[in-house]
């Protein structure tokens, strides 16, 4: 059976103002920021330093892999009181992940510098999902949209920052500054006053992420989220090879990153909303059915602007989707067991993501973007449909939703 889900406050409520907002955005943002500088530089980074299309997939794994392991063993942290902890660790981690791959020339140091900024990720993301919702289950959706559009928004500008500062300084100037920012932003979050938080009085075990997926409902939501989550890999790994091959420069890769996240940041808190309204698995799912051909389109076209344009038309269910899935977590946990379930997610959405990010570049090789694109479509359609079954199965209201 899955948890009671949390009586809303009524629609004329305030959002609790003890929630610190802006540090926390912030600090999602600097987070996307640190990731997208890279995207539009793996490229430029293979040519120079030499390393195989291979040692691209093991560098995008890395981040997943760190991901999987915090988003398991150490999100859940934030349950039982460690909330601020996880966020300025999670920045500090990714600030040294930055800073070590700014001054990398080797494929390992590189890959331990992937797997920092992994860490960060995961134990930053499941505390702040904890905080900015804690006290206001009614707008959940729409506090999580603005959390997405915060940390895309770093995302968006992150490739900019990246393909101008490398142009016109060198390689390592975007990763040094973003680190340094992070830095500074680590020491901001620990003079901030958190809200009182949910804590769970039991103190389970990093098992206890597990004995969750028994619940159909959680099963259910992380599936959903995997579905998502799943092409990312394809894209840290190949987006920027792809595109290369197809004659994009470097500058226009980055701008078609930032592009590609201007809608998610402008729509995901009303993406939030919806999903608050109509509920979080229909809404969920009218993303998933408009993802799923976009993802077919991408093997289809060989000019870079087509790509691109592509992309953009996807970023519209996303900004729904995204939202709408955390929110669709959150109402299959209970509140003294947010972060862990939200940590749950993350670590399942770095699993599908690492294995495509590791099978992805051999089979781009082997067969083609045709073939690879097609299979990632598949597979989602797969998950999506287990993930509407378990969710029924665990009592949640996804058929119900959806008729």
């Amino acid at each position: 059976m899955s948890a009671p889900t949390p009586s809303p406050r009524a629609p004329g409520d305030a959002a609790d103002p003890s929630v610190p907002l802006l540090p926390v955005l912030v600090g999602a943002s600097s987070l996307g920021a640190g990731v997208g500088v890279i995207f539009p530089l793996l490229a430029e980074f293979q040519d120079r330093y030499g390393f195989s299309a291979e040692g691209l997939g093991v560098l995008s794994a890395a981040t997943f892999i760190a991901a999987l392991v915090s988003g398991l063993f150490l999100a859940g942290l934030a349950d039982r009181g460690h909330a601020r902890l996880l966020m300025v660790g999670g920045v500090a981690l990714s600030a040294a992940g930055l800073l070590w791959f700014a001054a990398g020339t080797e494929l390992w140091q590189f890959t331990g510098a992937r797997l920092l900024e992994g860490l960060g990720y995961g134990v930053f993301l499941p505390a702040a999902r904890k905080v900015v919702t804690v006290g206001d289950p009614g707008q959940a959706g729409q506090r999580l949209g603005r959390l997405t559009s915060a940390e895309l928004g770093g995302f968006l500008a992150g490739p900019v920052i990246g393909s101008a500062l490398s142009e016109a300084v060198g390689l390592w100037a975007p990763l040094v500054l973003i680190g340094l920012v992070q830095v500074g932003l680590a020491v901001w979050i620990t003079t901030v006053r958190l809200p009182a938080l949910p804590v769970d009085t039991a103190r389970s075990s990093a098992l206890g992420s597990f004995r969750m997926l028994r619940r159909g409902s959680v099963a259910g939501a992380a599936l959903l989220s995997l579905t998502i989550f799943l092409p990312v890999g394809i894209y840290d790994a190949l987006w920027s090879r792809y595109l290369t091959d197809q004659g994009a420069t470097t500058l226009f890769i980055g701008i078609g990153l930032s592009l590609y996240s201007l809608p998610i940041v402008l729509l995901a808190p009303a993406g939030g909303r919806l999903a608050d309204r109509i509920g979080p698995v229909r809404a969920t799912a009218y993303g998933i059915c408009l993802i799923i051909p976009t993802t077919i389109a991408y093997g289809l076209l060989s000019a870079p602007l087509l790509i691109t344009a592509v992309g953009l038309l996807e970023a519209l269910p996303q900004s729904v989707a995204t939202p709408a899935v955390q929110t669709a977590m959150l109402r299959a946990c209970r509140p003294e067991e947010v972060a862990a379930g939200q940590g749950l997610a993350h670590a399942v959405n770095q699993v599908g993501a690492g294995t495509a990010a590791l099978v992805g570049p051999i089979v781009y090789e082997a067969a083609g973007a045709t073939v690879l694109f097609s299979c990632v479509a598949a597979t989602m359609l797969g998950l999506f449909l287990l993930g509407l079954a378990l969710h029924r199965r665990g009592g949640g209201d996804a058929i119900a939703e959806l008729a």
